[in-house]
């Protein structure tokens, strides 16, 4: 099945410029495989790895425009998610159900706020059952709709990971984001017009910022140690380089720290170091594209050279230890079918993201 978008939906809701790009959706994605998951997750670049006993499910009810995504999904399965969060982009996860095992960035969620960040390397684990929506959100246009000092606040928080927020603001600010998604897809016909899609835009900015700044935020967090500053320019590194040839000094020296320091912060951001986090990042991508490849179009020595794997004997070990099966398993089972993701601008990724995201 992969990720489908739902027909219903999908009817008439998009709007298209010139070349016809979309530049606003609105459906419904079910995916019930990891790998398709992941390649319908841009702008986010994900590493999904299921933890939990049962079948693998994930919805997706989504509206994206050109400057901001809103979706709310719900897990049928634990999943442990690294992910490179959007470039350019402030993303922040409002809790609707959670488990006893969610977390988000290697802690359990709080009670003091919603998870928040701007363009980093983080680590989260969705459980069985959890539902919660995900705001995305160009910051040039928060400077668009937001006087400076709110933008200052927001980025502030959010480089913190936290925006402070009782429990009954977030409740409030769930049900004003599902009523946003049920109006636009009980409506889709509003996407047809380009000032309706700038209008929903400006919805979201401003809504969102009247919920989540309260006036007790009356102090900036403290500011970024060298270390977590360090951490997302290795970050940035990792998201435009060619991972075949970037080495730790190379990434050390971008991020302008040493090498211990950099391996302790991956290691406190993603559990694991900077070049087990490279390297999974390379054979999920590589995954990726032998199983969207079509029969006979492409071999796994073919997309194992194009992603920099020479060795291909401890390729395939290691790709067995992770998957379960050997490459050429993966290769020769059926396309499950899915579709390209809803969101049309860059996020990313380099040759890997161009590998693990075309589509037969």
């Amino acid at each position: 099945m992969g990720a489908v978008l739902s027909g219903t939906a999908s009817a008439g809701i998009d709007l298209k410029d010139r070349r016809g790009t979309p530049l606003a959706l609105a459906g419904i994605q079910d995916s019930d495989d990891p790998c398709c998951w992941e390649r319908s997750a841009q702008p986010w670049e994900v590493i999904g790895t299921p933890i939990g006993s049962g079948p693998f499910r994930i919805r997706k009810v989504f509206l994206a425009t050109p400057n901001c995504i809103l979706y709310r999904e719900s897990c049928a399965t634990r999943i442990r998610v690294q992910a490179l969060s959007p470039e350019g982009m402030l993303a922040c996860a409002v809790p609707v159900k959670l488990g006893g095992q969610t977390s988000y960035f290697r802690r359990p969620l709080h009670e003091r706020g919603l998870p928040a960040t701007l363009p980093t390397g983080l680590e989260a684990v969705l459980d069985e059952g959890q539902e919660h929506l995900l705001f995305l959100v160009q910051r040039s246009l928060l400077r668009q709709h937001l006087p400076p000092e709110q933008v200052e606040l927001l980025e502030a928080r959010a480089a913190a990971r936290v925006l402070p927020a009782c429990a009954e603001t977030v409740r409030g600010l769930g049900l004003w984001m599902n009523g946003l998604l049920a109006r636009v897809h009980g409506s889709p016909e509003m996407l047809r017009y380009p000032a309706a899609v700038l209008a929903l835009e400006r919805e979201l900015v401003r809504g969102f910022a009247a919920r989540v700044l309260p006036t007790e935020w009356r102090t900036l967090p403290k500011p970024k140690t060298q270390r977590l500053r360090g951490y997302d320019r290795a970050i940035e590194a990792i998201r435009y380089a060619d991972l075949t040839t970037l080495e730790l000094g190379g990434l050390c020296a971008a991020a302008g720290v040493s090498a211990r320091a950099l391996e302790y912060a991956f290691r406190k951001n993603l559990g694991v170091s900077p070049g087990v986090f490279m390297r999974q990042l390379r054979v999920h991508a590589l995954r990726r594209a032998l199983l969207a490849s079509a029969a006979g179009e492409s071999t796994v020595t073919d997309l194992a050279y194009h992603l920099g794997f020479t060795q291909l004997g401890r390729l395939a070990a290691h790709y067995r230890s992770v998957f379960g099966e050997p490459p050429s398993s993966t290769l020769a089972r059926p396309f499950p079918g899915d579709h390209p993701p809803f969101w049309t601008g860059h996020s990313g990724g380099g040759t890997r993201a161009a590998v693990g995201n075309t589509f037969p």
